[in-house]
């Protein structure tokens, strides 16, 4: 099977590796961005977070179809995350989140999009350990 490498190193989670200076010009761009965001009002960026939102969703999306081995799995797990969120489990679950930040600011729907955006990324990894975890098991599957 091409997915499942023999080396036990291989299967393990890929380490974020990038440089010191590609980690500044990331924070400085996300603090640009923030600003920017900061001094618009909350209808265009409500747009902005829509198509941010649409680009993140159309990516996980077509992994869903295209994509193989933990790649896919991580997809499922966010696809899971962000279409749930429109159900009473994962609308209860951005309530309890408004519950312990007070929102109301224009920046409101950046928070609510980050915190989306992690559990999302957190359940996609989640999946990934769980796939391996299967396969482990049911090495004939």
């Amino acid at each position: 099977m091409p997915d499942q490498p023999s080396d036990p190193k291989s299967r393990q989670l890929p380490a974020l590796r990038f440089s010191l200076r590609s980690m500044m010009i990331a924070m400085t761009a996300f603090a640009l961005w923030c600003g920017f965001v900061a001094v618009l009002p909350t209808p265009l960026s409500q747009l902005l977070v829509g198509s941010l939102w649409f680009v993140a969703t159309g990516w996980l999306a077509t992994g869903l179809f295209f994509a193989k081995g933990d790649q896919r799995a991580f997809c499922i797990g966010a696809v899971l995350v962000v279409s749930s969120m429109w159900t009473g489990i994962g609308g209860q679950y951005m309530n309890g989140f408004h519950r312990l930040v007070s929102l109301g600011q224009p920046w409101a729907v950046w928070i609510d999009f980050g915190m989306i955006a992690v559990t999302a990324i957190a359940n996609g990894y989640f999946c990934i350990l769980a796939r391996r975890y299967y396969e482990r098991r049911h090495p004939e599957l």
